[in-house]
């Protein structure tokens, strides 16, 4: 019962979260942290708190190294601090158990945006210069939770 509550304030932060970073450019910090919180008390509740925090540290890494270097190379903002923050949190909920499933997440939170530009670039006919990376990530996210769940 308590999970269930968890998972449905989970799913109302994500839809937050979208919302707002579609609209105004914003991932607010008490929505970051809120999910940082109900990840970690799932940790505690399902007995798996070190994987919780490690998953933390391990997804985000490869988007600090994009936001740090990427900036450097390209020139300007590849990634905002906000997604890195929501990625802190996205790690507790995903938890550390492989390799592999970093791999999938991240595949899919690139490939994600990259259909979504294709598409639009197909019936508008143009391309913007910026695009909100929360509800990619929130999507790559949820997509890898359910392919985790067809792999067992």
């Amino acid at each position: 019962m308590v999970k269930t509550l968890i998972y449905i304030s989970i799913l109302v932060l994500f839809i937050e979260i979208c919302v707002r970073d579609k609209k105004q450019r914003v991932i607010l910090n008490k929505s970051n942290v809120s999910l940082l919180f109900l990840g970690l008390i799932l940790g505690v509740l399902e007995n798996n708190l070190f994987e919780r925090v490690l998953g933390a540290a391990v997804y985000t890494l490869p988007f600090i190294l994009i936001y740090g270097y990427g900036s450097d190379i390209l020139g300007m903002e590849c990634i905002g601090m906000g997604d890195i923050k929501l990625m802190i949190s996205l790690g507790t909920i995903l938890k550390f158990e492989n390799f592999y499933k970093v791999l999938l997440f991240i595949n899919i939170s690139f490939i994600l945006p990259l259909f979504f530009l294709i598409v639009k670039y197909l019936l508008v006919k143009r391309i913007d210069r910026e695009i909100a990376f929360g509800p990619f990530l929130i999507g790559a996210c949820i997509l890898t939770l359910i392919l985790e769940s067809y792999e067992r």
